[in-house]
């Protein structure tokens, strides 16, 4: 039998533990009441210049006086994605690190086997901020004047075409028009949007299939050629410009960003984070900038996130299992 003491230090080691545990779980209401109280760090999992980092950067001054905090944008580039959300997966879940994600955060695990998290586990929506549809570019000084010309050149060897990592909405719409179109093509992906459209106007690659404001600049400028859109129907930012669905019946696609904050963050500051997420969103200027480089507003809470999510994931799965996508 032990001795006395060993009892009597055991028993006041567990009384400890409690109130450190009863400590901690009073605090976090308080912690979650005075949120925020020091700067709010937003990391985009992409290089800058990409997609995810221009709606970063046209939130950041209307979501730092939403908040009352400064707003931190912390590009981490690479692997699709997957190093910057693997990041904010294990950071503490106090609202201080969060994530703004493009449409491939949906496909991840069905692309990474090994990932250090667990999506639905690990992570939850803030807001479904916007979206946009995507455009099928080519270098305006290539071969390609009309979707027909792309078709007739993929038919008789492969096209190559640049996307932002395996599993983008890049990658799986150019795999879903290729298929559809009965042409290959050769996935080149890179570290982000930027880089991609750089070497795609240096004609190291040739197409892209990028979300409207990443390339309307360089198609407006004479650098890119739009060959076809693909929203269900034409856009008035390329009204000239076809649909895919034209040729293709049914095919639609759009990217869209959002935004992520570890799971366990008290729903208090998630709250915090939605309600300031969305009033950026819609103060008037922004939403202005936002649609004029060609997004759609959103402005979707938690649960437009979650549900997004879930809806894009098992759409792109069925795809990634058919043509045996992986990560490269």
């Amino acid at each position: 039998m032990p001795p006395i003491t060993d009892f009597r230090r055991s028993r006041r080691v567990l009384l400890a533990s409690a109130a450190l545990t009863a400590c901690a779980w009073a605090a976090a209401p308080a912690a979650a009441a005075d949120y925020p109280s020091k700067p709010v760090t937003v990391v985009v999992p992409f290089a800058a210049g990409g997609t995810v980092d221009r709606v970063a950067r046209q939130v950041q001054q209307a979501l730092q006086d939403k908040l009352g905090q400064t707003v931190v944008i912390d590009n981490r580039g690479g692997a699709g994605g997957t190093i910057g959300t693997a990041l904010v997966a294990k950071a503490a879940p106090d609202g201080y690190t969060v994530e703004m994600v493009f449409d491939s955060y949906a496909t991840e695990q069905h692309i990474y086997p090994k990932l250090p998290y667990d999506a639905t586990r690990d992570l939850t929506g803030v807001s479904y901020m916007v979206r946009s549809p995507m455009v099928l570019a080519v270098t305006a000084s290539g071969p390609y004047q009309t979707l027909a010309d792309y078709v007739a050149a993929g038919k008789k060897g492969s096209v190559s075409y640049a996307s932002v990592g395996a599993g983008s909405s890049n990658h799986l719409a150019a795999e879903m028009f290729h298929q559809a179109a009965g042409t290959s093509g050769i996935h080149t992906p890179y570290r982000g949007g930027g880089p991609a459209v750089s070497d795609l106007m240096g004609g190291h690659v040739n197409s892209i299939i990028a979300s409207l404001p990443l390339v309307l600049p360089h198609i407006q400028s004479g650098k890119l050629r739009a060959l076809a859109v693909t929203a269900p129907k034409r856009v008035a930012a390329l009204p000239d410009v076809p649909a895919i669905a034209e040729s293709y019946p049914g095919f639609e696609i759009y990217s869209w960003v959002g935004m992520v904050a570890p799971a366990q963050t008290p729903t208090a500051t998630l709250d915090k984070l939605t309600e300031a997420t969305i009033a950026a969103l819609r103060d008037p200027a922004v939403a202005a900038r936002i649609t004029e480089s060609g997004f759609e507003v959103v402005a979707g809470g938690r649960d437009d996130m979650n549900r997004l999510v879930q809806a894009e994931s098992q759409r792109w799965g069925q795809l990634i299992k058919s043509r045996g996508i992986v990560a490269q």
